[in-house]
């Protein structure tokens, strides 16, 4: 069996946040349409845990990146979607990130995953 990256663990972990109901108005996305490997809850749960415990503007890096990439920031390249992103980030939360530390707090939560859990 090929090893888990961090990359295969988000999108796992984002395939899981999905597969529940939606909230309020939410628009319904199903990630597995993209994927159709099978969820694993107790990666998903993990990453889960991991993610709750990050400062909430970069919680937001992470929810652009995966669980809302498709759903929020579809119709958009790489840096338009992180362009738009900080947008967001900065008007949700106040934090200004530079193209660096979007990058940075990505990369950085995506090897975290990977150490821990592959």
């Amino acid at each position: 069996m090929a090893r888990l990256t961090g990359d295969d663990l988000l999108w796992n972990w984002a395939r899981w946040s999905w597969s529940g109901e939606t909230v309020g108005n939410m628009e319904r996305y199903v990630p597995w349409e993209d994927d159709h490997r099978p969820i694993n809850t107790d990666h998903a749960l993990a990453v889960e845990a991991m993610h709750a415990a990050l400062p909430w503007h970069e919680r937001m890096v992470i929810i652009a990146e995966y669980t809302q990439k498709n759903a929020m920031f579809g119709d958009l390249c790489a840096r338009e979607r992180q362009t738009k992103a900080r947008a967001w980030i900065e008007y949700t939360t106040g934090v200004v990130l530079t193209d660096t530390d979007y990058k940075l707090y990505l990369g950085l939560f995506r090897g975290q995953v990977e150490r821990r859990l592959a």
